[in-house]
Parts: C-alpha cells; sequence; structure tokens
C-alpha cells in the first residue's frame, strides 16, 4: 500500500551529507506494508566479464550484487516466446508465461586504501572508484517475486554520428570514459539508466533512458531478443576473446 505511509524520526534518517541537503518530509517517509521483499534465489550473472580475471576473489572492483547493487529502471515483461530455449532459459520460467525484467547498476565503491601513502599511485590507477556498469535482473511477475536470472555486467555507450542532432554538451562526457586496470573502455564513466518501458505498438522493443556523466541523456531502442541474450546466452556461443 505505497500511499500509506509512516514519518521516521530525523535521527533515524541518514542526512545526505554530500552536498549537506537538509532532511525534509520527503526524505522521512517510509511506507507502512510491504516495504521490501528479499528473494529466496541468488542467480549467477549469466555471463563473466573481465573484471573477474584482473581481479579474483574478493577483490572484484564493482560492489556486490547484493546487497549493495540499486538504481535504475524497471520494468517490461519478457514472454518465454520472446526467448531462444538454449541452456536452462525454458527451465527458468518455471510456471510463469512471462518474467519482469529491470536494469540496475553497480559502482566501484571507495576504498580505504586510496588514502594510504604507501599505496602507490600505479595500484590506485588500476581500480578507479566512481565507474559504473549495469545489469539486468528477471524476477517473477507475482509475490514473492524471486529473482529468476541476471545477466553480467554491460556499459551503455555515447551517440553515433548518425542519430541526429547531437546535444553540445556531449563532447564533454567523452572526456571521462569507463577505466579498470589501465584499460579504457568506449563508454562514459558514469551512465545511469533512469527509464524502461516497451516502444510504442511494439512489444517486442525497449527503449532504454540513461544519462552519460551526469551531463547529457540519451535513448535507444533494443530489442527484446537482445536482452533476452544477455540474460539467457547460447552456451554454445561463450567464449574468450582476446581484444585485436
Amino acid at each position: 500500500y505505497p500511499d500509506e505511509i509512516e514519518m521516521l524520526k530525523k535521527k533515524d534518517v541518514k542526512t545526505r551529507t554530500r552536498r549537506n541537503y537538509m532532511l525534509d518530509g520527503i526524505m522521512q517517509r517510509k511506507v507502512k506494508h510491504n516495504n521490501a521483499t528479499v528473494s529466496n534465489r541468488a542467480p549467477h550473472a549469466s555471463f563473466s566479464t573481465v573484471d573477474e580475471h584482473w581481479f579474483p576473489g574478493n577483490n572484484a572492483p564493482f560492489e556486490p550484487f547484493s546487497p549493495v547493487a540499486h538504481g535504475g529502471a524497471c520494468c517490461i515483461e519478457l514472454r518465454k516466446s520472446q526467448v531462444l530455449p538454449v541452456g536452462n532459459a525454458m527451465k527458468t520460467f518455471g510456471d510463469h508465461e512471462y518474467l519482469l525484467v529491470g536494469i540496475a547498476h553497480s559502482p566501484v565503491g571507495w576504498k580505504h586504501w586510496y588514502n594510504y601513502h604507501d599505496v602507490p599511485e600505479s595500484d590506485k590507477a588500476l581500480l578507479p572508484f566512481q565507474h559504473y556498469v549495469s545489469f539486468l535482473y528477471a524476477f517473477e511477475p507475482y509475490p514473492p517475486f524471486n529473482l529468476r536470472a541476471r545477466s553480467g555486467y554491460f556499459c551503455l555507450g555515447y551517440p553515433g554520428e548518425d542519430e541526429g542532432t547531437v546535444n553540445p554538451n556531449s563532447v564533454l562526457t567523452f572526456n571521462r570514459k569507463l577505466r579498470q586496470h589501465n584499460e579504457t573502455f568506449n563508454c562514459p564513466q558514469i551512465h545511469f539508466v533512469s527509464t524502461l518501458v516497451e516502444k510504442v505498438d511494439d512489444d517486442n522493443t525497449i527503449v532504454i533512458g540513461y544519462g552519460l556523466n551526469d551531463c547529457t541523456s540519451r535513448l535507444v531502442e533494443v530489442s527484446k531478443q537482445e536482452i533476452a541474450k544477455l540474460l539467457f546466452p547460447d552456451p554454445l556461443e561463450m567464449n574468450l576473446q582476446e581484444r585485436k
């Protein structure tokens, strides 16, 4: 019942110290009932990314899927008929004809050793913080909304030259690119998804809206087949690729 709220005491609400915002009534609100649900499933990522090779084990740069991954946008329907029957895809749906899909993000969080003078700058440069990646997650459409699948990490890129009139401020976003382990990727350091909807009159296509480096925004159309491939990749197509 999201319209039924209770007001938290100010001492129980964390102050937004980053910009020294004062607490207000909005920040003190809490839904009375059904405020959160916890999934009893924790699916593994559908594919691995190079950061797991660079930083194995507990040294992973991006904050863990649970409980830190957050933000993003939700939800669109992904139906069985829109997914290729590869791997465990059909089994993942269970008795459901469709799953709900959202996008969340995970940043490289601040590490306490960034302030250590005895840690070489070259080591710190391998793991710059506040660099963002996103991932997809799919969950059951009915309570308890258990997670059924999640993708590996990906980033969303810059606008192309063929996209029509370009925001004049876009050039500012190219100066800050995603970077890890001294490797630079052709996407912004920060991308933040805030829109995820089905395209009007086309339930096989979705529209994703996201911000680039807190500067400009972009809308992209993505087919649900591409979404399905990220969540349920064909095992026969999974291989290691070397950059040329």
